[in-house]
Parts: structure tokens; C-alpha cells; sequence
């Protein structure tokens, strides 16, 4: 695959605290998707290696928080300004990588974090899961994730909690990935029918059925 060690970055960077805006880049289409994709789509898995984003709560100003978490916070509200500034830029399973015209789900997280924060991610989900476990402790329940943690997701069954269940997700492997955002919203990019580049809810769709574990790749 080819790298974006020597990409440029935008040449500026919307407001983290601007939420989704039509200003953010001239792909944006302001869209929340609540939609299941097809099997069909989901069957590819979102990693090649096999073949309303709204603000959270990471205000640190008299919060009596160390100046390298607040550098941290600064770091994350930047990859997702970058993130949201690809809103609508189209899904492309094996995406090159060497370019923003296309993204896959690992192409995108790979493509924001180099671009905002000159930090060069693993190329596919399940090298970018190992990066983040490697990183430090990771969280299998979405709700402890902050915003900014790497999501990591087994593959698509079906759009039915039951369709889950009786799965030991200990042995499952990652077939996609996503930014949470906080407020139960997560960037990612999944299908065409999706809109590309979007932001989707978890909790109480496949992605919250499917839901591995999370954690910060900084």
C-alpha cells in the first residue's frame, strides 16, 4: 500500500467546537446515519488486509487536569476536526491510501491521525486494535470510551441484538473501525449507502451489537 507519510496538512482546519457544518469541507453533507447497511456491504469487512459529531466533554480549563492531558484533549478535538472535514468523501473498500479522493474505515483513521497529529497508524483494523491495546488498557463496554478512543467492531451479522448473541467475542476478529465522538456518535465509513464518510449512532444498532473493545491510539 502506499503511505501518507508526506502528505500536507489542509490548509485549515474547522473549529472542534463548530459540531457538523457545511464549512467543515466541500464533501460535507451534514449526515447522521442511523442506517443498517446491506450484508452484502458488510460482507466485505471495511479492512483490506484480508482481502451531528458534537463536542464532548473534554474541557479541561479549571478542571485542574496536567498541561499533557490538555495537550492531549488538543490533539484528539484536531484529528476529529480533520475527520469531519471528510464528511461525504466516498467509501472505497482497499482504498489507496496514497490520496483523501476514497477511504475505507482503516484508511480514514490512518489518513486523520497522520494529517492532524503526525502519528502513522497500522495500515488495516486489526493491526490499528493491536496498536491501541499495545498503547495501554482497552474498554469493552462503549460507554467508558472518551472521545477520540479507536472503536473496534467484529463482523456484520445483522441488525438484531439476538443476532449476537451466544458469540464469544474474545475470538472474533476486527473487521472495522471507527472515532468516537462522544454523545453515543462515532466517524467512520462503512458503504456508499452510507453516505462515505459519516457519523452513526451506537447504541442500539449492529454497532453497538458488534462492538469489541476501544481505547486511545495516542
Amino acid at each position: 500500500m502506499g503511505s501518507v507519510a508526506g502528505i500536507a496538512p489542509k490548509a485549515s482546519a474547522a473549529s472542534a467546537n463548530s459540531g457538523i457544518n457545511s464549512t467543515y469541507n466541500k464533501n460535507a453533507k451534514g449526515k447522521t446515519s442511523e442506517q443498517d447497511p446491506t450484508l452484502q456491504d458488510q460482507l466485505q469487512n471495511d479492512s483490506p488486509a484480508d482481502g451531528d459529531g458534537t463536542a464532548g466533554s473534554n474541557d479541561s480549563a479549571g478542571s485542574g487536569t496536567t498541561e499533557s492531558e490538555e495537550t492531549s484533549a488538543s490533539t484528539v478535538e484536531k484529528i476529529i476536526s480533520a475527520g469531519m472535514a471528510y464528511l461525504g468523501t466516498p467509501y472505497e473498500f482497499g482504498s489507496s491510501r496514497s490520496n483523501d479522493r476514497t477511504f475505507d474505515c482503516s484508511d480514514l483513521m490512518r489518513w486523520i491521525f497522520r494529517e492532524a497529529a503526525n502519528v502513522t497508524l497500522p495500515s488495516d483494523s486489526r493491526s490499528q486494535g493491536e496498536y491501541v491495546k499495545a498503547k495501554g488498557e482497552v474498554k469493552t463496554d462503549w460507554h467508558d470510551l472518551k472521545r477520540g478512543d479507536l472503536m473496534f467492531f467484529m463482523s456484520y451479522k445483522g441488525t438484531k441484538e439476538s443476532d449476537y448473541s451466544g458469540i464469544d467475542k474474545s475470538s472474533q476478529r476486527i473487521t472495522h473501525v471507527g472515532i468516537y465522538l462522544g454523545d453515543g456518535k462515532m466517524l467512520n465509513t462503512y458503504s456508499n449507502k452510507s453516505g462515505g464518510v459519516t457519523v452513526s449512532k451506537i447504541e442500539g444498532t449492529h454497532f453497538e451489537y458488534r462492538f469489541l473493545y476501544g481505547g486511545s491510539a495516542l
